[in-house]
């Protein structure tokens, strides 16, 4: 009791005189020590398996390793890796894993109703690629606090210029409403985060992007380790890291299939490949049906 009331003593005089740097000097520096692998110069990851289950970030990330940096190299390799940096105000970056991994194959895009009228409203535009710093830093202020810091902000900057990240920008008029960024290697798209401004846009940007990646044939699209309602709704489903590790590898490697990923949308119609894919889940109804 009289711990905990020193602690409390502790913080609030650290929030009011020193506006919470000691609090930050000791996550950055004690709070994981000797809870994680800590990262060298190397490019290395510990196996998944030797995650510190007791740390987590959500109800399934695993806390893998601390420490590193945000060069181009570490983050494509954890990518590559099915590893995910995470970084808050204060602290050392955070390298997570799980033991699931919520995914989409783009076939398997689920249309609801209310997305086919809007669909068929034609009321916004869809680009790619045209706005990607605003994509980014919208995502991150759509969020309950800055879960991108600056240094996060750069290197996804650095990634999209390289041709590595991607956004998908939703207008109506010339006013951005919604959207999502991720990164692409080969055959595999992580979605990184999405946001929308106006009702469903952001569900309309992914609907979009896994139609027209289901047609250049997308091994799989990569929701992240956080198994949502929401991406769910979308068809996303749930399957272990095993499955997906086994699947992530030859992903990455193919030959890479978008050299232009600024014209992914000319020149197609979201509303005729709607009404494609809708046609094609009917007859796969009727085919399973007739056996």
């Amino acid at each position: 009791m009289i711990l905990k009331k020193f602690k409390a003593g502790f913080l609030k005089i650290d929030k009011r005189l020193l506006k919470g740097k000691l609090t930050g000097l000791y996550i950055r520096y004690f709070k994981y020590r000797g809870k994680a692998y800590v990262l060298t110069k190397d490019l290395y990851f510990p196996p998944h398996t030797a995650a510190n289950k007791t740390i987590r970030l959500g109800p399934e990330a695993e806390l893998l390793a601390i420490g590193g940096d945000w060069t181009l190299d570490r983050i494509i390799f954890a990518y590559k890796n099915g590893v995910y940096p995470v970084s808050f105000k204060n602290q050392p970056i955070l390298w997570w894993t799980s033991e699931n991994h919520c995914i989409m194959y783009p076939n398997d895009i689920h249309i609801a109703k209310n997305m086919q009228a809007i669909i068929r409203q034609d009321k916004y535009q869809l680009t790619v690629d045209r706005a990607f710093a605003d994509v980014v830093s919208a995502c991150s202020e759509s969020r309950e606090y800055n879960w991108l810091i600056p240094e996060q902000v750069e290197a996804f900057q650095q990634l999209h210029q390289l041709g590595f990240a991607h956004s998908v920008e939703v207008w109506q008029d010339e006013n951005l409403v919604g959207g999502l960024f991720g990164v692409a290697f080969g055959s595999y798209f992580h979605g990184e985060s999405m946001f929308t401004r106006a009702k469903h846009t952001s569900k309309l940007a992914y609907i979009a992007l896994s139609l027209r990646l289901a047609e250049l044939k997308f091994e799989i699209m990569d929701c992240g380790i956080w198994p949502t309602d929401h991406m769910k709704s979308l068809g996303a489903m749930v399957i272990s890291r095993d499955a997906f590790l086994k699947m992530l590898d030859p992903a990455i490697n193919a030959a890479a299939i978008i050299e232009d990923w600024a014209s992914l949308f000319e020149n197609w119609d979201l509303k005729q490949a709607t009404q494609n894919h809708l046609a094609d889940l009917a007859a796969s109804k009727m085919e399973g049906v007739s056996k």
